[in-house]
């Protein structure tokens, strides 16, 4: 039985779905959800190093965490939860996506994994690959590959 979800949201257009579905989902499953979004690390940044400001890692791990709760306040709208509903977590990470979320999974004893079939950029996919492909690739747990209809 799944009792523990874990959704990677990366802040594209189709995260909103996501979200909702997914929470959807858990409660179905009377299943634990996490909500996790992976900021890249600063390091590519180089060259604006003496113009970024310090705080800004903290000020954009804020503004994720912020988007993603506004999401599920959206979705409990739509759908309160229901009493004794374990409330979901929101975890703002930094790394290489891909990577972060299948160590998470695999540390934190997640069953699951759902992640959208697409993110931001087919340049991206092209050059860097598929997050969900290497999330499916090299998961130790299920992954579900989140496609809403009429996409």
């Amino acid at each position: 039985m799944t009792t523990k979800l874990l959704v990677a949201v990366d802040l594209s257009r189709l995260s909103e779905k996501l979200v909702t579905y997914t929470r959807d989902l858990a409660r179905r499953l009377g299943a634990e959800v996490t909500f996790i979004h992976v900021l890249p690390h600063t390091y590519l940044w180089k060259g604006y190093e003496p113009w970024i400001p310090q705080e800004l890692d903290e000020e954009v791990r804020q503004i994720a965490r912020k988007k993603i709760a506004y999401y599920l306040r959206k979705a409990e709208e739509t759908d309160p939860p229901l009493e004794g509903e374990a409330p979901a977590h929101i975890v703002v990470e930094e790394g290489n996506p891909a990577d972060f979320v299948v160590r998470k999974a695999r540390e934190e004893g997640f069953d699951l994994i759902v992640v959208a079939y697409r993110g931001h950029s087919t340049l991206e996919r092209l050059v860097v690959g598929s997050t969900a492909s290497n999330i499916a690739r090299y998961a130790h747990c299920s992954v579900l590959i989140y496609r809403p209809k009429g996409e």
